[in-house]
């Protein structure tokens, strides 16, 4: 199994994010071996906050998932990565402080199939949490 697929809603709806991994043993240019999976996620947007640098992502979901919290939140702008802006979650995840929340871009230089937006607890790590294959310059909304 190498990933599980994410999908977006047609007509401006909100991304569909899912729990990923990278494959078992994949070991790319600048990807190390993945280490665990998180549950599936849920319903997760990206939205420009107003008047402050970076993006706000948020989620329709009802349920309060430790998947859906790692996730929403205020991200600032760290740096760039492949060529595209890369950025950190501001707040802290309640019961895992020391978690880092990233959202980054990695081109196609290990496949289509590692293409795209990332959240990840570190740029190009193993550890990931969702994915969308988009490849515009800036997080899909």
């Amino acid at each position: 199994q190498v990933c599980r697929h994410i999908e977006f809603k047609s007509r401006g709806e909100p991304p569909v994010f899912s729990g990923m991994m990278r494959p078992q043993g994949y070991a790319g240019v600048g990807m190390p071996r993945p280490v665990a999976a998180h549950p599936p996620v849920a319903n997760v947007a990206v939205a420009k906050p107003p008047a402050k640098p970076g993006y706000k992502v948020t989620s329709q979901s009802k349920k309060d998932e430790i998947g859906i919290q790692t996730l929403v939140g205020d991200y600032e702008e760290k740096g760039t990565n492949h060529g595209k802006k890369f950025y950190q979650k501001v707040q802290k995840i309640s019961g895992h402080e020391d978690v880092k929340v990233f959202m980054y871009y990695w081109d196609a230089r290990d496949g289509a199939d590692f293409s795209g937006w990332w959240f990840g607890d570190q740029v190009g790590g193993s550890q990931v949490w969702a994915r969308s294959p988009s490849h515009g310059p800036a997080p899909p909304r």
